[in-house]
């Protein structure tokens, strides 16, 4: 059975020095060119929910399959309530790896969802605004997802009077925005405008693939780095 490392007296390895918020997580998510996100619960916890384009990478096969691990980008970690983050970084220190992160359990990134994972343009902000004000039953906006892969994922807006059980809150720019707990995920970097239709639209550029560029030699590798490789690791190899 896989046992997890005490890292109290390890004086060669600083969790601190690796470890960020969720806020500063999805900001390295976002920003990086290449992130590499990697799940370390079992894979039942990870189907139940987990985060958008990471894979799953249980960690009783993580220091067998470190040898499938990409050294250009960034390698990002989250897991359970069992350490197992802990242990994934310092495999990763030992084995000469620096461009890696990690953050605290999947569950706290959940419990730790803010308003500025969002944004709103001015023009959205106005006609929601108005058209609450203009409603004695209206409570505010649920921004409904609808996955279609790990990478990818359907978004829509809608006033509504009250939100399902278990749904998240949170308030931006004085205007309350619901979104189911299983897809909250998903939230980190949407933005809500005003599309060419006038309607109201949620979009987030962020979860979709690289667009394919360069020369064939460019793309096939890039292909590779973005999604075969990760894919295997997250198999265990």
């Amino acid at each position: 059975m896989f046992e997890f490392k005490d890292l109290t007296n390890d004086n060669e390895f600083n969790a601190s020095d690796y470890r960020l918020n969720s806020r500063e997580f999805f900001e390295k998510r976002r920003t990086s060119k290449r992130p590499y996100v990697y799940d370390l619960r079992s894979s039942e916890a990870y189907e139940l929910e987990n985060i958008p384009g990471s894979h799953n990478l249980p960690i009783e096969h993580f220091e067998t399959s470190i040898y499938q691990m990409p050294f250009a980008g960034d390698i990002l970690l989250y897991g359970g309530e069992d350490g197992e983050v802990l242990t994934a970084a310092e495999i990763l220190y030992d084995n000469g790896f620096d461009s890696f992160c990690f953050t605290d359990s999947f569950e706290a990134h959940l419990s730790s969802a803010e308003a500025s994972y969002l944004s709103i343009t001015d023009a959205a902000q106005k006609q929601i605004k108005d058209q609450l004000q203009n409603s004695d039953s209206l409570t505010g906006v649920q921004i409904i997802v609808e996955p279609t892969s790990p990478l990818k994922a359907k978004y829509r807006i809608e006033l509504v009077e009250s939100t399902a059980a278990g749904s998240i809150k949170l308030n931006l720019k004085g205007i309350n925005i619901f979104s189911e707990r299983k897809t909250a995920s998903y939230l980190e970097g949407t933005i809500i405008e005003i599309n060419g239709e006038g309607e109201l639209e949620p979009r987030n550029p962020q979860l979709s693939i690289s667009k394919l560029s360069g020369s064939l030699e460019e793309q096939i590798q890039l292909m590779l780095d973005e999604q075969v490789n990760p894919m295997l690791a997250s198999h265990g190899g």
